[in-house]
């Protein structure tokens, strides 16, 4: 029974998901790309799916081809964790930031995301692993804070419309959750 429940929860935790991810579509301004961005991420999880039920063989265990899947899928993870925001700021109209995109925006996008990235892995790290005392945990929870705030604290001095607030703060937890896979693919605990 207990297996039962918990695919349950399970099929149930990615439907909500995938239809969390899908709600991306809205920051295009086209209320099509949702069913768009919704059928890629199905696509992309079932793809996952498959190939991860396809590798699984509960009789015999290489750790050396599933490492290197592990390494390829969190470099693409990361990349796409890095990439997502420079698109946004560089190709999309989500974001005012003016009649010229410089160069210099790029790069200051691209350090931001990474320092941005880098406090929630500091975070996680004070959280989890050195979290044995009160005074760690306490500091990555303050971290956290703190970097919540950089998205919402950037974007009010281009826009304070509260809709391109929201959608900067829903690609910021796409980057998160993103960037937290591919360096568990990267970094796996043993």
């Amino acid at each position: 029974m207990k297996d039962k429940m918990f695919n349950i929860k399970q099929i149930v935790l990615t439907v909500i998901f995938l239809g969390a991810l899908s709600l991306m579509g809205m920051i295009t301004g086209e209320k099509y790309m949702v069913a768009v961005y919704g059928a890629a991420m199905i696509i992309i999880s079932g793809i996952i799916f498959l190939f991860v039920r396809r590798k699984q063989r509960h009789s015999e265990i290489s750790s050396e081809r599933s490492r290197i899947t592990g390494i390829i899928a969190g470099i693409v993870l990361c990349a796409l964790a890095l990439i997502t925001p420079l698109l946004l700021v560089l190709k999309s109209n989500v974001i005012n930031v003016g009649d010229e995109v410089t160069a210099m925006m790029g790069v200051i996008t691209l350090v931001v995301t990474i320092l941005f990235i880098g406090l929630f892995a500091l975070a996680v790290y004070l959280i989890n692993y050195k979290g044995e005392g009160f005074a760690m945990r306490a500091l990555g929870y303050l971290i956290v804070i703190i970097a919540s705030l950089i998205p919402g604290i950037l974007m009010s001095r281009f826009d304070k419309n509260t809709s391109t607030i929201g959608s900067i703060y829903y690609v910021a937890l796409a980057v998160l959750i993103m960037s937290y896979n591919g360096i568990n693919f990267l970094l796996p605990k043993e």
